[in-house]
């Protein structure tokens, strides 16, 4: 995979984002229960991309979506995908839309690319009813990034270092907390997605591939990169590989 297979399409993005939606499926259903949430409720994701998280959940719930995003391009894909929620452009930080207009709101590895997580979650207390929920499905914390065997420790680094200089906060996962409690949430909960490897050789999807090498594509040679695709390959089909990287979620109630 060299040259133009390492650009990634609005097709490939959304791959890679239906794969996170399967991270995320138990702990959804989870926060959602929890949020005492029922069929027709109003429920606004923020950030909602190419709409895979809407899509998963206008699958498994029978609410009343809404999806908002400051990419005009992402909209319009995620309105050809024929679902069954609204779409609105908006910038997390300045939501348009009324005080008070959902039951919840939530999103989905979307805080470590703001440049204010706590006003984003300020604008989403905003938008959701007084006793309403807030909730942060996922975001990573690329600092407790374990990779096993070497050398697919140094991929790792390369790949925080990477996502770092794009202007993701790599750490966002461990401030998940506080940024709710600056928010003024009440009844804050937060915790980590478990990790567990039944089959430790089912090896990464082909859309993590396609991210990894657009991530490093300036540090490192094609050359390079097939070699490292090559051991963590390897790596997974000897049952070796050990890719963890903690992933946080919080919930709070709207005052």
């Amino acid at each position: 995979m060299t040259g133009n297979a390492m650009q990634m399409d609005l097709e490939d993005w959304h791959r890679r984002y239906l794969e996170q939606t399967n991270w995320t499926r138990e702990i959804r259903r989870a926060l959602f229960n929890k949020a005492g949430l029922n069929a027709g409720d109003r429920v606004l994701e923020v950030g909602s991309g190419t709409g895979a998280a809407l899509t998963r959940t206008a699958e498994e719930f029978g609410f009343q979506l809404t999806g908002a995003d400051i990419e005009f391009q992402s909209l319009t894909f995620s309105k050809d995908l024929n679902r069954v929620f609204d779409l609105v452009q908006g910038n997390g930080h300045h939501l348009p839309l009324a005080d008070g207009s959902f039951s919840a709101a939530f999103c989905h590895y979307l805080l470590l690319w703001v440049t204010d997580p706590v006003r984003v979650l300020s604008e989403m207390m905003r938008v959701t009813r007084p006793a309403g929920s807030v909730i942060a499905l996922a975001e990573p914390d690329y600092g407790g990034r374990i990779d096993y065997p070497p050398p697919l420790d140094d991929l790792g680094r390369l790949q925080s270092q990477a996502l770092d200089s794009q202007g993701a906060d790599i750490v966002t996962g461990r401030k998940l907390g506080d940024f709710f409690q600056q928010a003024g949430f009440e009844g804050i909960t937060v915790g980590i997605l478990g990790a567990q490897w039944e089959d430790a050789r089912q090896g990464l999807p082909d859309t993590e591939w396609k991210a990894i090498r657009a991530d490093l594509k300036p540090v490192l040679s094609d050359r390079e990169l097939t070699k490292y695709e090559e051991i963590d390959h390897a790596a997974w089909a000897e049952g070796r590989r050990i890719l963890y990287l903690p992933t946080f979620y919080a919930f709070g109630r709207v005052p």
